[in-house]
């Protein structure tokens, strides 16, 4: 196992961080490896045999049983240190272990164990880390949904939060621009398709509603999309496309801080064009 794959190094982390380590291992029993402890993946192997048939706490047929299962156990373990150690690193100064509970962490744990691929782990690491730091809306629920997404599932969820405009009154209500059932050829080149909103409806992360519109609300709120405010205003109410997020959508939202992509707000203005909604756009000024 080398330094890449589940070391910590625990001279760079924080206290809060060392409280997590030993509740991790105290509620799931994951030991870190100290820093410097380096074994190849076949060598570790053979070393968690050797510890298991000289360890008198389990009993002999348990004994066996572990060892047949050591090598599934291993890679569950460095799943674990990876998405650990993202956790870590994304750790902010309002983290704190009040936000915690030893069965949440036990339901997270069950999943999270199981993901070996490294930019789903990433994500799950930030999902811990969104839990310890306070953020609302971290549940089992959201933990459950993010457990059944394929890494296509995620890159289109992530697709869909960069063409999201936020309520800049109320950073709990984001808005996705998702014109897709009248004017399909835009999103299908960034690799949007209907199928595909339908399987993230199926997860719970957003409402597609093929056959009609979302709007904003009647008192249009001002929005906000990468650097700049964008003012709306229509004689009717103002469509927002096809799709929205749920509260398990909004939570996950938070958690992929994707960038906006680069000519979604000069499209969008073409579609309001057509749609006679009058915009004003303010660039935000520097602090």
């Amino acid at each position: 196992m080398s330094d890449k794959n589940a070391l910590i190094d625990f001279e760079c982390v924080s206290d809060v961080a060392i409280k997590l380590l030993e509740m991790i291992e105290k509620s799931v029993g994951w030991v870190a490896m100290p820093k410097g402890v380096n074994r190849d993946f076949n060598e570790a192997i053979e070393g968690y045999k050797e510890y298991v048939l000289k360890n008198d706490n389990i009993e002999g047929l348990e004994k066996y049983a572990k060892i047949a299962t050591a090598r599934n156990d291993l890679k569950k373990y460095i799943n674990q240190g990876k998405i650990i150690r993202s956790t870590l690193d994304n750790l902010d100064n309002s983290a704190n272990m009040c936000n915690l509970d030893d069965d949440w962490l036990l339901y997270f744990f069950e999943y999270a164990k199981n993901i070996s691929n490294e930019y789903i782990q990433d994500m799950w690491g930030k999902l811990l880390a969104c839990k310890v730091n306070g953020a609302d809306g971290i549940t089992k629920k959201l933990v459950n949904a993010f457990s059944l997404m394929e890494q296509a599932d995620v890159e289109l969820f992530c697709m869909l939060c960069s063409m999201s405009f936020d309520n800049i009154s109320n950073l709990d209500r984001q808005y996705p621009f998702i014109y897709i059932r009248k004017y399909p050829a835009y999103y299908n080149n960034c690799g949007i398709r209907r199928h595909n909103l339908a399987q993230l409806d199926n997860l719970g992360l957003i409402e597609y509603d093929s056959h009609g519109n979302f709007v904003l609300p009647s008192i249009v709120p001002v929005l906000k999309y990468d650097n700049y405010e964008v003012y709306l205003k229509s004689d009717n109410r103002i469509s927002c496309g096809n799709i929205r997020f749920t509260s398990v959508g909004r939570a996950l939202y938070k958690i992929t801080n994707v960038p906006p992509m680069k000519d979604f707000l000069d499209y969008c203005k073409k579609m309001w064009d057509k749609m006679d909604i009058h915009y004003q756009i303010k660039e935000i000024e520097k602090m």
